[in-house]
């Protein structure tokens, strides 16, 4: 109740005809007739206001009313002719006090409308000690008792005291309590002010619902030697006994037995599921009459009749409904009270059947078999074929009742040879794909070739040539031997293969002092770096393709880069950089440029890079003729660390050995 800020609020409320001006109200007073005139006045600290001409008017204390006509009797020493309006403007704030059991106790600035109810909110009520019914309105030095259950229970405003500056609102704790539940409307714990009966609690809680047993009240209360007894209380007797209540009292209201009588159940594939009456000799044909059987879709060779026992038992009865509608006492059972008959759909009962689709179909899946279904159906079903169908035949794989596939060509360019087919349980149609079918076969070609871009292959057969020419063939920066040829469909293939699982068992492994395995990683093989195909330009361009060419595939990427500037150098050398390219020089000259070999170079793995990607690493690779674009690595050369303390135990060992030797050849 409390806890909703909007319901406190009287900002913008109408101010009641009693209430009394003070000093902060806003006063708008308007003259017309043979004086225009309109002042917007506010009560000074003094409780008046001044109008010039007029002099000084006392407010404070007076309603509207007589502030009107205390104005009137002023003005009109002053004007004669007029009219007059005064309407009360902003409202001034008072300063009021709540103290006690509540949320949020101290000192709030409140509108001068405030009742003690927007007090309470303001300090969000009452807490769950706190007291609803003995709350005290103190004001100077007169205390005004309130009980909030006159309004919340009854809307009786009376309580709903207006509010002054300075008036303290306190809430004590509570007093005694009593609990009432079960089936009444407002079940709860209510407060009690002193001689409240049990019929009083019932009124506070609303009264008894229409389903309240009032043959048996409960009252759990605790009795004089600290102990709780329980009063069992019957309302429905003239001379009912209507006890005091005390604090504790706890009452039990019950609802009259749940169980209904003298009914029977139908429910499933009936127009009319539901409860009926069980009249005398009714039986269950008489019971499916009332609840009417559907059309269609019922399952007749069984429904299900539950009885259930006194003892709490219950037992299943299989109906057979066309005998029961034909009279036949086995199955027209007789009725009795709570029977509940159940009627089941085909669909409850019978197996569901299924065919199954693949392949070249937009919605490829699991389907419901029905009547008379054909090879047309399931295509349908399953959202047609795909462009890339292959229609001159289909493979239809059907089981026997012996286990035993058998698969049949269906065709589906002719009928009814094909898609009339007719279909069994289990069925599975393939449909496959047209043989080398792909939609758009496209390659890209970028960097310095006239005509860049994307292009769509015309055949299985076209090479990296016939596009180098589609292309327009290369500008004049081009750097054809640089090329960098990249086919996506390796990672692919790679990934197929499990390659990443292969060189993870390849690995080396060692074993530490504790005898445990550990796994060397010798090689961080990524399938994406695999994608770069080693081209020979230079054969391919000299025989116009028919040496050295690649067939394309779909998804190549192919870049042509420009000239460079010359032969990088990198690595374990003294100048890393990119030396000026001469004809014919060896890689040992673009060394030698780049300042030689570094202290921690490992000379014997220097490899050379050709521009496009192909690498030598043999002995002889100083001595090889370094081109335009290519790249000379100088790696770093790795220290084989020493097991000193094996070397120590085996030197130990010798000497012992040599030792030995010569004590025994001193003794001979």
């Amino acid at each position: 109740l409390f806890e909703n800020p909007q319901v406190g609020e009287v900002n913008n409320a109408q101010a009641p005809e009693d209430y009394r001006l003070g000093p902060g109200d806003n006063l708008i007073i308007s003259l017309w007739g043979r004086v225009q005139q309109e002042w917007n006045l506010t009560i000074d600290r003094q409780g008046a206001v001044f109008i010039p001409k007029v002099g000084e008017i006392a407010a404070w204390g007076l309603t509207l009313a007589e502030f009107e006509r205390r104005l009137e009797a002023q003005l009109s020493q002053v004007y004669t002719g007029f009219k007059k309006k005064v309407a009360l403007g902003k409202i001034r704030t008072i300063k009021v006090f709540v103290y006690g059991e509540v949320r949020s106790p101290g000192g709030y600035a409140v509108s001068s409308l405030s009742s003690l109810f927007n007090a309470l909110y303001a300090a969000g009520g009452p807490t769950a000690n706190g007291s609803f019914r003995k709350i005290k309105l103190i004001r100077q030095s007169q205390t005004t008792p309130v009980d909030l259950y006159d309004f919340l229970l009854y809307g009786d405003k009376k309580c709903d005291h207006p509010l002054q500056s300075g008036d303290v609102v306190f809430v004590p704790l509570a007093g005694p309590q009593a609990t009432v539940r079960g089936s009444v409307k407002r079940p709860a714990i209510y407060e009690l002010v002193g001689g409240e009966k049990i019929s009083d609690l019932l009124a506070l809680a609303g009264g008894a619902n229409a389903d309240a047993y009032l043959g048996r009240l409960m009252l759990d209360r605790i009795s004089a030697n600290d102990a709780r007894e329980v009063v069992d209380l019957d309302f429905t007797r003239p001379d009912r006994p209507d006890l005091a209540l005390a604090d504790g009292d706890d009452l039990s209201v019950f609802s009259i037995y749940q169980m209904r009588q003298n009914v029977v159940w139908v429910n499933g594939q009936v127009k009319h599921p539901g409860t009926f009456e069980r009249t005398e000799g009714m039986r269950v044909a008489d019971l499916i009459d009332k609840g009417q059987l559907l059309p269609k879709n019922v399952y007749r060779d069984r429904a299900d009749l539950y009885r259930r026992h006194d003892d709490g038992r219950v037992e299943i009865m299989a109906v057979n409904l066309d005998r029961a509608l034909a009279g036949d006492l086995r199955d027209n059972i007789a009725l009795e009270n709570l029977d509940s008959l159940h009627i089941y759909s085909t669909d409850d009962v019978e197996r569901k059947k299924y065919v199954y689709i693949e392949g070249m179909v937009q919605r490829p899946g699991k389907y419901l078999l029905y009547d008379k279904m054909t090879v047309s159906d399931l295509v349908f079903l399953a959202g047609n074929l795909t462009e890339s169908a292959y229609m001159l035949s289909a493979e239809l794989a059907r089981i026997d009742s012996l286990g035993a596939t058998t698969i049949l060509t269906v065709p589906l360019d002719r009928r009814p040879q094909g898609l009339e087919t007719p279909l069994a349980e289990n069925d599975q149609l393939f449909i496959r794909k047209i043989p080398g079918y792909q939609l758009h076969r496209n390659v890209q070609i970028d960097g310095e070739v006239t005509f860049p871009g994307t292009y769509t292959l015309t055949g299985r057969e076209e090479t990296l040539y016939d596009l180098i020419q589609r292309a327009g063939g290369f500008t004049p920066k081009a750097y054809p031997n640089g090329i960098v040829f990249r086919r996506k469909a390796i990672t692919a293939d790679l990934e197929r293969q499990d390659i990443n699982t292969m060189v993870a068992i390849a690995q080396p492994y060692i074993t530490d002092s504790a005898g445990n395995y550990k796994v060397v990683e010798t090689m961080d093989l990524k399938p994406q770096t695999m994608e770069r195909l080693v081209v020979d330009m230079d054969r391919l361009l000299a025989t116009a393709g028919a040496d050295g060419n690649i067939r394309l595939q779909t998804g190549d990427n192919i870049y042509i880069p420009q000239t460079p500037s010359g032969v990088s150098v990198m690595g374990e050398v003294c100048a890393n950089g990119t030396i000026s390219y001469l004809p014919n020089k060896s890689v040992k000259y673009y060394l030698q440029q780049a300042g030689g070999f570094s202290k921690r170079a490992d000379k014997d793995q220097t490899r050379l890079v050709k521009a496009n990607g192909r690498v030598y690493a043999s002995g002889d690779v100083l001595g090889r003729k370094a081109d335009l674009g290519d790249v000379i690595i100088v790696p770093t050369e790795i220290k084989k660390e020493h097991d000193w303390l094996k070397t120590l135990t085996t030197g130990a060992s010798i000497l012992t050995g040599v030792a030995t030797s010569i004590l025994i050849i001193d003794r001979l």
